[in-house]
């Protein structure tokens, strides 16, 4: 997958802009504040209807205006042209257009379009809270799986409202309905079930694509992760156990106005030479195993889906030396479209980047 041409009227800094890129490496050059990231934000945006800085559309308007506008001409693997159109007017429910064909639902877009990000915002995939890290992980999964995504979609639905029902009590004291309540339980428990099955499924079969990734760029130190369910998949009569688990909890449940059992307190662990990275990793060990995992996802992506994902790197080189951003650039560059931004053309070159007639290099006004 490449994108070809991008368009925007009114996001971010841009009134209107257009672009057209290079199927290989293309570099955006610029000062801090030229609108470097906005570019990568509105390609993500075309990919995942959503920029990877906010989830907040209203934040990407030019001066707090009434709508931003995206437009992309991308190619996949097979050579067939896919236009995307992204539009946000305020107020109004956000359009988005594949080939002119309006989407339903924001769902519908995952996993047309493979990007894979890797921006300063990502450092709390390593150092962050478990949420962060299941967040990364159902994103990926949603991508590969639609039933996955559809459990994923149903499960949270569910668990806001038996949450709602729990917190009500907490709050106020008023009465559960406990047939409402029953009925809420039977379809967290389906839901979470098909959620568990797969993440342990898929998790797997990341693991040994981010442990080969992994033994390339450092393979002097050891590299694990773990998938932590307060659940087991391969448990006889597991409906029956996940049942009396939560019956055994709603007291507790209860008092705080929270459902504590499920997958949404699943746990991914990464750990370097056999201690909790994020709590004993340096700042260039963290983004050592956090460019380890991008990697990997879009290893992950090629493998299931057959289609190579489109690379936006910010920020790459910083806490990574030299001679392991010339690695990381080579592999990269055999087979996919890269967006790598820098504010200074000879620290490219000084990591392995030449602005030679395979590269298409964007220079941006303050």
């Amino acid at each position: 997958m490449w994108i070809k041409e991008l368009s925007m009227k009114n996001f971010r800094k841009y009134p209107a802009a257009n672009f057209s890129f290079n199927p290989e490496t293309n570099i955006i050059l610029g000062e801090n504040g030229s609108g470097k990231t906005s570019i990568l934000e509105a390609i993500h945006t075309l990919g995942y209807s959503r920029s990877f800085k906010t989830r907040i559309d209203q934040e990407l308007v030019l001066n707090s205006g009434d709508y931003y506008a995206v437009n992309g001409k991308f190619e996949n693997d097979k050579a067939r042209t896919i236009s995307v159109n992204v539009l946000y007017q305020k107020a109004k429910k956000k359009e988005i257009k594949t080939d002119n064909v309006p989407l339903n639902a924001v769902s519908e877009m995952i996993g047309k379009i493979p990007i894979v990000s890797l921006t300063p915002e990502d450092g709390t995939l390593t150092l962050g809270t478990p949420e962060i890290k299941r967040a990364f992980f159902d994103k990926l999964f949603s991508q590969i799986d639609q039933n996955y995504l559809r459990a994923l979609i149903d499960y949270k639905k569910t668990l806001k409202q038996r949450n709602a029902l729990l917190l009500q009590y907490a709050d106020s004291g008023i009465e559960i309905n406990h047939d409402v309540l029953s009925v809420l339980d039977k379809q967290l428990i389906e839901f979470g079930l098909i959620l568990v099955a797969k993440r342990e499924q898929y998790f797997s079969a990341f693991k040994e694509i981010l442990y080969r990734i992994w033994s390339e760029i450092e393979p002097e130190k050891s590299f694990k992760a773990v998938y932590i369910s307060n659940l087991k998949s391969n448990t006889d009569e597991l409906k029956e156990s996940y049942r009396k688990k939560m019956n055994d909890a709603l007291s507790q449940d209860k008092r705080r106005g929270g459902t504590s059992v499920g997958p949404h307190r699943d746990q991914y662990v990464f750990y370097l030479n056999k201690k909790d990275i994020r709590k004993f990793g340096s700042q260039g060990e963290n983004k050592l195993a956090l460019v380890a995992l991008k990697f990997a996802e879009g290893q992950f992506l090629i493998k299931i889906n057959n289609e190579h994902p489109i690379y936006l790197l910010d920020d790459l080189f910083a806490e990574l030396d030299i001679k392991r951003s010339i690695k990381i650039i080579e592999a990269l560059e055999k087979k996919h479209q890269v967006f790598i931004t820098s504010t200074d053309l000879v620290d490219l070159r000084n990591h392995g980047i030449s602005d030679d007639d395979k590269r298409t290099v964007v220079v941006l006004d303050d």
